[in-house]
């Protein structure tokens, strides 16, 4: 198993590329990242319909004012982008680096008063209180830190009762899917201690129920997740429009067969704390 230290160490390596940027290039609000997620140029784009659907999920309670959490940040894109929408944002991640970059990130945004940072293990939250956050958000991270002892628990800890959980996650429900991931991970000699060994399925999904209830998940991309065979070809006006076709099979699929939805290969999941 990767450990916290090699996985920290990967991706500190990862955010010297960010940090080399000027400040100007670091700035985030809706208007960035909507433009980001419109530009086939951008790593955004290939995941634009989840991030879309993860928007929405986020603005269905206010966020101005609300205590969050961008739990396993990252470059802090949807962190930032809560606070410049008014929200008091806490930003958490195993790496150094990434803390360092969303603070410059807040910064250049002109909401630096209401964004804090915290490098930590997810494993170990003492730096927060019982009940210090009323919104949590992960991106393509509650499944690194599913493998470590006590990171649901200390996840759930510091939710108020009747904060909602809003997750962005690859899925994991297709076998098919999950081998093909798999040998894409092998041939493009992808690193290990990316931390990429769990990907969010329902067997771990499970594991919140003790401390979650109304778990949804919203599901989608089935046939569109071959855009995954796309990756840095976006820019092409043909591959863009493979990409489309594949979106508008997978409308027909679901609806002629709504449970197909369940085999898909990305989702946004929403639940409450008890």
């Amino acid at each position: 198993m990767i450990t916290p230290e090699q996985e920290r160490a990967f991706y500190d390596r990862q955010y010297d590329a960010f940090l080399a940027l000027p400040d100007h290039a670091l700035r985030l609000d809706r208007a960035v990242l909507d433009a980001n997620l419109a530009n086939p140029s951008h790593p955004f784009f290939e995941r634009r319909r989840l991030y879309l659907a993860t928007i929405h999920a986020l603005l269905e309670d206010p966020l101005p004012g609300r205590r969050v959490l961008d739990y396993g940040c990252g470059p802090a894109d949807f962190g930032i982008w809560m606070a410049t929408e008014g929200a008091e944002v806490t930003l958490l991640d195993l790496s150094p680096k990434s803390i360092e970059l969303g603070l410059r990130r807040a910064a250049a945004s002109g909401v630096a008063r209401r964004v804090k940072g915290v490098a930590a293990d997810a494993t170990r939250l003492d730096m927060f209180a019982d009940g210090a956050f009323e919104l949590v958000f992960a991106c393509a991270s509650l499944h690194h830190t599913l493998k470590y002892p006590h990171a649901v628990e200390e996840l759930a800890r510091i939710m108020k009762p009747g904060a909602r959980l809003v997750l962005c996650e690859t899925w994991g429900a297709n076998p098919l899917l999950g081998a093909a991931r798999r040998l894409r991970a092998l041939l493009a000699r992808e690193s290990e201690d990316q931390g990429e060994d769990i990907i969010l399925n329902p067997a771990e999904l499970r594991r919140l129920e003790p401390f979650f209830d109304s778990i949804e998940t919203r599901p989608l991309n089935l046939l569109a997740m071959g855009k995954r065979l796309l990756r840095g070809r976006l820019h092409h006006p043909a591959a863009r429009a493979a990409v489309r076709a594949l979106e508008a099979a997978d409308s027909t699929l679901f609806t002629l067969c709504p449970p197909l939805r369940h085999w898909s290969g990305e989702a946004v999941i929403v639940a409450r704390r008890l």
